[in-house]
């Protein structure tokens, strides 16, 4: 390893702050500042600061606020501190070739997804919003194309619980990656050759910032997919419908906590991926001539058992298809359950003093906590006991 090898944060955000910690908490290394954007204030004139704003006030690091990474005062920046690797991660900016090579190693990035998948700014949220029951974190050798450099590290693929959020998911993530940035930068810093792959560049998927208009609910959407647009957007922009109040401007509503149900208002129970998956032991007669013949046995008799098989509900998102992993006694049950014909996109089918639920394309959701637009979080008993809804009536 080099002595006083020299390194530059570039963050903005929590994802990064486990990785800077765990690079200053060795104390192998030299961090010569945080780059990061320059401070905004709220509307009552107060810092906003942000996650690696107040990780550089813990460990004393020096903040150079920048307002633009593709100036000549930022290279000159660069090349005078002349680091020997820039680790940049949840930073929000693109850094050009010039900007990387002001770096003796260049620059390294940790992302959330197992690139080529989910390049972008919101790799989680995506991964999310479609269902995926896997993801993982990636180290890649930055180039000035957004996520496309050579590979590093990569975890294993990871198991995302079908509820937690993305806050939580992310967290896990953060705290996964900051070992494997460690070692990384060992291994960069130590002068001997390090590893890379080149991404395949054809499978690469895209995910890019959200939006506040993704917040919008579309009731056509299942009620499972629309739970996955829930949890992908708990922090920002935050799941939100219109309602078309009698003789009455619309209202927007905000929704803070909802629970998916088939038609028949039964929970939708996921597979928990992140819980250990036991497989019941199989007693065979291990001799070596029939052991071909135990294996095909087995194999049939475990896809035919009924404690093993689980049915797969295939959704449709916009042209994409995307998989729930459901409890298949609740499926059967849902089959039995027959929709009434009123019962369409976004109409409330029931309503009484703690219920409140609405059709989705498939299946319904349940609300729990609600808010008006410009108004506290509450209740949906809180919340009908000061605002009238009507069976029938439709959101969006």
């Amino acid at each position: 390893m080099r002595s006083h090898f020299n390194i530059i944060f570039l963050a903005t955000g929590a994802f990064a702050v486990p990785s800077m910690r765990a690079i200053c908490d060795s104390g192998e290394f030299e961090v010569q500042c945080l780059v990061t954007n320059p401070l905004r204030f709220d509307k009552n004139n107060q810092p906003i600061v942000t996650p690696a704003r107040k990780f550089a006030a813990e460990y004393e690091i020096p903040v150079c606020e920048k307002h633009e990474f593709k100036s000549q005062e930022f290279y000159d920046f660069i090349y005078l501190m002349r680091p020997d690797l820039l680790f940049v991660c949840d930073f929000g900016h693109i850094l050009s070739k010039l900007a990387l090579r002001g770096a003796v190693l260049g620059g390294i990035n940790l992302h959330g997804s197992l690139l080529p998948k989910y390049r972008g700014a919101a790799p989680v949220n995506w991964s999310v919003i479609n269902g995926d029951s896997f993801t993982g974190v990636s180290i890649i050798h930055m180039t000035p194309t957004v996520d496309a450099g050579p590979v590093i590290a990569q975890s294993p693929p990871i198991a995302i619980n079908p509820y937690e959020n993305v806050l939580e998911l992310e967290e896990r993530l953060a705290n996964f990656g900051a070992p494997l940035v460690l070692e990384t930068i060992r291994k960069m810093s130590s002068g001997n050759p390090v590893r890379i792959l080149e991404q395949s560049h054809k499978q690469s998927t895209k995910a890019p910032k959200l939006t506040k208009e993704d917040g919008r609910i579309n009731w056509e959407l299942s009620s499972y997919e629309i739970y996955n647009w829930f949890r992908a957007t708990v922090f920002w922009p935050r799941l939100f419908t219109t309602w078309h109040r009698a003789n009455k401007q619309e209202l927007r509503l905000i929704f803070n906590n909802i629970t998916p149900l088939y038609d028949n208002f039964e929970e939708i129970i996921f597979n928990d991926y992140t819980l250990p998956q036991i497989v019941p032991p199989i007693l065979v007669d291990a001799k070596f001539d029939n052991l071909n013949m135990i294996n095909k046995t087995s194999k049939r008799s475990s896809e035919n058992s009924s404690e093993n098989i689980v049915k797969k509900n295939q959704l449709k998102t916009g042209g994409k298809k995307s998989k729930a992993v459901i409890n298949s006694s609740f499926l059967q049950s849902n089959q039995k359950a027959k929709r009434p014909s009123w019962w369409r996109a976004g109409v409330v089918v029931k309503v009484s003093g703690d219920e409140l639920i609405v059709a989705a394309g498939e299946g319904v959701i349940k609300i729990s906590q609600i808010q008006p637009a410009g108004k506290r979080i509450m209740s949906v008993q809180e919340f009908l006991s000061g605002y009238k809804i009507e069976l029938g009536e439709k959101f969006g």
